[in-house]
């Protein structure tokens, strides 16, 4: 009996059989997360200040500074996260900047674009970089100016999408002070979807949830750190758009302008304003009829130019993405043919 009881008890407390693999198994199991968007990372400056910035952070790729436009944080790339795969693809490395008063900055009213070029030199030997790709969307464009005239040998193309050289549309901003500014802005700002209404037959009609993603980095500007819709920060980059803008010499790298046309917020005349600063090679990329969101309708061929395909234009052709050689006319593209990926098409 005594022997049966102990039999018993060892068996209760014997290690359980480990399972047999099973050999035909059709799941493929990661050995790695998946990525859930690129995390903010924090440097501080001599005097204190805390400089907030992303990056993508693929060694050896090229690297691409991305200045994302008025109001945005230092997650903006987010923005552009559509098409990822052909960024990875194309081996571009993205890291974006952020600016005063946004996301997860704190305000300052004494900071300028000085201090914006010094925080882009402080990331960028941070994280060892010396020469970078420059692309600016939007408001982007003012600080955009500023780092080139500041470092031009260390760029190696520039990218204007959309993008100001000085106060954008008819320039209200410039006529009434700080405080009025903020408090004409803050409907919009305290609440981000009013604020990143874009157009029903753009960008969000082709790509799914645009819509609600530019909500989240509005609310991620806005409200991140407990700004609960500080208007300053935005307040402030209108007004520090009617200061005059950047004068650049000796920039010998190409450059490449992308505008709508029909653009009323920021029409082609901003994109000529650069150029004409411009030593190297200028390619003007415009849009027939397209409005303001050129800034991500065309953003697949700022990544190939980027990558050094800038003498290609990508173009759909009945369901296929293929490059030709050279520029293309959008209006004189046959029937059946598009520009960029076909995912537009669709």
């Amino acid at each position: 009996m005594i022997a049966r009881a102990a039999a018993l008890i060892a068996l209760a407390f014997a290690a359980p059989a480990l399972a047999k693999p099973i050999a035909d198994a059709p799941i493929v199991f990661p050995d790695h997360f998946d990525p859930i968007g690129t995390p903010v990372q924090a440097v501080q400056t001599a005097s204190g200040r805390t400089v907030h910035f992303t990056d993508t952070g693929e060694a050896g790729w090229k690297p691409l500074l991305l200045i994302g436009g008025v109001g945005t944080s230092g997650r903006a790339p987010e923005l552009v996260a559509f098409l990822d795969t052909m960024r990875r693809r194309l081996k571009v490395r993205i890291i974006a900047v952020e600016r005063n008063g946004l996301g997860d900055t704190a305000y300052d009213p004494d900071w300028t674009f000085a201090d914006y070029t010094s925080d882009v030199k402080l990331v960028l030997d941070k994280l060892g970089i010396g020469q970078f790709s420059l692309a600016a969307i939007s408001g982007g464009g003012a600080y955009a100016g500023h780092v080139v005239a500041a470092m031009p040998q260390r760029i190696t193309s520039w990218h204007m999408l959309a993008a100001v050289s000085s106060s954008p549309a008819d320039g209200k901003a410039c006529g009434v002070d700080q405080a009025t500014l903020e408090a004409q802005l803050a409907p919009q700002v305290q609440a981000p979807r009013i604020w990143w209404e874009m157009p029903r037959d753009g960008v969000a009609a082709h790509v799914r949830g645009f819509d609600d993603r530019t909500a989240d980095e509005g609310a991620r500007a806005f409200f991140i750190a407990g700004q609960k819709g500080d208007t300053r920060g935005v307040a402030r980059e209108y007004k520090r758009f009617c200061d005059a803008p950047a004068q650049i010499n000796g920039l010998k790298a190409p450059a490449y302008f992308y505008y709508g046309m029909a653009d009323k917020l920021v029409p082609p005349s901003h994109g000529a304003f650069w150029g004409k600063q411009v030593d190297g090679k200028v390619t003007y990329r415009t849009y027939p009829g397209e409005g303001h969101d050129v800034q991500y309708r065309h953003w697949d061929q700022l990544l190939l130019d980027v990558a050094g395909y800038g003498d290609r234009t990508l173009v759909c052709d009945s369901g296929r993405a293929h490059l030709v050689a050279g520029p293309v006319d959008p209006g004189k593209l046959a029937k059946g043919r598009t520009l960029g990926v076909c995912a537009w098409a669709n």
